[in-house]
Order: C-alpha cells, then structure tokens, then sequence
C-alpha cells in the first residue's frame, strides 16, 4: 500500500508521526540498506531515525520539506554507523524475487549475480558520493533535494553525481567484461 503526505495536509501542519512512518518507511529502509551494506544495520539506522524524528517534530518549521528533513537525519545517522561497523558488505539480493516467465534458467542467476555487481560497486564508492547516488537513482530525489539532506550546495550533489557514475562504469565494465 503506498501512502504520501499529500499536498494540502503537509502545508497546513507538521504530518503526525505515524503518516510520516507510513510513508517513508519503505524509501528509509532501502536507502539505509543501500548506504550501510547490510540489513541489520539498515534497520538499526532506520529505527534510529525515526525515534529522532519523533523527538524533534517540533523543530520542523516547514511541513512541505519533511522529506529532506527525515532524509537528512537518516544520511547522518547511517554514516556515523557506517564509521563505526567498516565492514564487508555481505551479499543479499537488493531486489524482489519473481519468478521467471519466458526466459532461459540462467537469466534468474545472471541478474542475481549483476545485482551483487552492481552493489559491489556502489560499495566502493566514497559515503557521501554513494549517499548521492542512491537518493538519486534508488529513491528519485531531486538535485535541489539532496542537497538539502546532505547539507551541501546543488554543485557539490552534481559532481558527486559525476564522479560515482564514472566509478561504477569503470567498476561495472570489468565486472560484466569478465563475464
């Protein structure tokens, strides 16, 4: 079930605390998972962000940006974990499984296996460029709206934009080279 803060709730008032959970809990947790590697840290991050945000929904002063202010508060929490559990991501499937239909047996394991590829890559970026990278292209976040959560200018959001496109071709062309 999706749910969204619509337009005229979020400029009225501060949404209640469970809307916002309701809504966000999905892209919070994906985004952790993808920032920290792995899902027990993800939910630890995720829970931690919330229990934040629960305290401190007063010192929201402008519903309409509740996203960036939630998101702002899970980047820092999940690169504080991530500084304090600098480990090896293990590998677990980023995507929903489904079941084929028309196609050959490999194709399950080769998209398997371009998954833990490409999670791989987004490993070896830098934080704040993979932060960047996955608010953009995991969550669909705006320019504008990344660099609010990340506190830094639109400029800055775009070259580490740059950059981690750049490292994953190069990572991802070895990778699927080798193949």
């Amino acid at each position: 079930m999706a749910y969204s803060i619509s337009a005229a709730s979020a400029s009225s008032a501060v949404p209640d605390f469970d809307t916002l959970f309701e809504t966000y809990q999905t892209e919070a947790l994906r985004a952790a998972y993808l920032i920290c590697g792995n899902r027990a840290d993800a939910e630890d991050v995720v829970q931690e962000t919330f229990v934040k945000c629960y305290q401190s929904m007063n010192q929201l002063h402008d519903p309409t940006r509740v996203k960036a202010w939630l998101f702002r508060i899970l980047t820092r929490t999940a690169w504080r974990t991530c500084q304090k559990h600098r480990r090896e991501m293990p590998v677990e499937n980023l995507y929903d499984s489904q079941e084929p239909t028309d196609e050959d047996a490999a194709a399950p394991l080769l998209r398997a296996d371009r998954a833990q590829q490409v999670q791989k890559a987004l490993a070896a970026l830098e934080p704040k460029q993979r932060t960047a990278a996955i608010l953009y292209y995991f969550n669909d976040m705006s320019v504008k709206d990344i660099a609010k959560v990340m506190g830094c200018f639109e400029g800055t959001v775009k070259s580490r934009l740059y950059h981690a496109r750049q490292q994953l071709k190069a990572s991802l062309e070895v990778e699927f080279d080798e193949i």
